[in-house]
């Protein structure tokens, strides 16, 4: 088909209609779609958005631009689910087509009250002298029907020392009240987690910045995503990171996002820290969000990409990156635990290791290894494969691509590792044509990545 050369900062039209129909038909046919991993129907995905279980049923939003393979307008795409297995696609989503919200609806998060679902974004809207920061909100009813708030943009300012890239509203009920936290920096450099406060979901009070302390960790420039949850009886922060410099194997992804696991003091406007770790030890893992499932399950997704990394067969498939598979969270020993929900790990073909060498029949495949004689495992064929080495004793993993035919950039890394501080039992690989997700001692760690070997097999050394 002739594809469209659509300008960056194009919102869905009318007159779009015919040709994204078309457009969605031709990526339907290309191959490398996951199973179970949500991706466009065209175009790009990045964050998870607005995640809720609300009338019983899952709602993922995402970051989404549908013209094409690279980063352009965003909107708020919507698919719906009962199982978290199948997911169907919603007509009713966030389009930017607001003055306020000229250059997209960026990321934010959900919450439920009186029956009806709150969706907070930020409204990003640039100019010639920088971003002007712009909060808004909409609502979406029982009927599932969304209607923007007449009162946006609900924050119109930019606090004393803080720069313009304030963003990635998310909202919570704590203490009788109504809580927001944005991502920011200020204008000396710093990191800033920001703070509002309401008493009806739309009148918002500036209260400061949050302070993390208990902790001696330089965090970077910028906080971008920030999400708040309790598990297990602890408070827990996911905050994603720019401009965070690598120490040791931690945080050699360009952005990195990390968990403190503490107590939040709203009065005091601080986050004491016990335990912290990045969330994910992958080359592709970002912008995690938290949130509640059935049953008040703590749970998450994250976005299953990098950056504006060129991936293989990108502008071919024209559609790029995934969400993770969703996640159901605990608390282990100051650590956080992520494992796979059981009905999504039984879809996947189960491979028995009774060989050192497996030809999947399937493109999504799971393998469960426990045999310490083993000391790497190789994604592809011996000329064209992802390589995995174990240390089991030390609990020491390396996910190396370098050994692929299908090179990602290299600003994006060749290798990354783990090293726990335990023994290493199992090592869980879930494998859904071409988005891998690893997990070590039941979710202890993971290691999420994308891999392009042209065959795949299995081979045990």
């Amino acid at each position: 088909m002739k594809f469209l050369d659509v300008e960056k900062y194009t919102p869905i039209q009318k007159s779009h209609e015919a040709y994204l129909k078309e457009l969605m038909e031709y990526c339907k046919d290309t191959p490398r779609h996951p199973s179970y991993h949500i991706h466009p129907p065209c175009g790009l995905v990045n964050d998870p958005n607005g995640l809720a279980y609300f009338g019983g049923k899952y709602h993922v939003f995402y970051q989404w631009f549908p013209f094409g393979p690279e980063h352009g307008m965003k909107h708020w795409a919507h698919v719906i689910s009962e199982d978290l297995i199948k997911w169907e696609r919603s007509d009713q989503m966030l389009i930017p087509d607001q003055e306020y919200e000229k250059n997209g609806c960026y990321s934010g998060n959900s919450i439920e009250a009186d029956g009806k679902l709150y969706l907070y974004y930020t409204a990003n809207y640039k100019t010639e002298q920088g971003k002007i920061p712009k909060q808004a909100m909409a609502v979406m009813n029982s009927d599932g029907t969304i209607l923007k708030s007449p009162n946006n943009p609900i924050i119109d300012e930019q606090p004393e020392g803080l720069i313009g890239e304030i963003r990635d509203p998310f909202v919570f009920e704590k203490e009788g009240a109504y809580w927001m936290l944005l991502g920011g920096g200020s204008i000396d450099g710093q990191a800033r987690l920001i703070l509002y406060k309401s008493t009806d979901l739309e009148n918002w009070v500036y209260q400061g910045n949050i302070e993390l302390t208990g902790i001696d960790l330089e965090l970077g420039y910028m906080y971008e995503c920030p999400s708040y949850i309790e598990i297990d009886g602890k408070d827990v922060l996911f905050l994603s990171l720019m401009g965070r410099t690598p120490m040791g194997e931690r945080f050699h992804n360009e952005f990195s996002s990390v968990y403190f696991v503490g107590e939040l003091s709203l009065e005091d406007k601080t986050f004491h820290v016990e335990s912290f770790d990045e969330i994910d030890k992958g080359f592709d893992f970002y912008a995690p969000q938290a949130f509640y499932g059935k049953d008040k399950q703590p749970m998450m997704f994250a976005w299953l990409g990098c950056g504006a990394q060129e991936l293989p067969y990108a502008k071919e498939d024209m559609w790029i990156h995934s969400l993770t598979m969703p996640r159901f969270l605990t608390i282990k020993e100051g650590k956080l635990c992520q494992e796979v929900p059981e009905n999504i790990k039984n879809e996947y073909a189960h491979l028995d290791i009774d060989s050192k060498r497996i030809k999947p029949e399937e493109d999504t495949w799971y393998i469960n290894l426990t045999d310490k004689q083993i000391s790497e495992i190789q994604i592809g064929d011996q000329e064209d494969h992802l390589s995995i080495k174990i240390d089991w004793a030390a609990g020491h993993i390396v996910a190396d691509r370098s050994t692929l035919k299908h090179q990602f950039s290299t600003e994006y890394g060749i290798q990354r590792e783990v090293s726990m501080s335990e023994e290493l039992k199992n090592i869980e690989i879930y494998y859904d044509n071409t988005f891998i997700e690893i997990y070590l001692n039941d979710g202890k760690d993971t290691m999420t990545l994308r891999a392009f070997p042209e065959n795949v097999e299995i081979n045990l050394i």
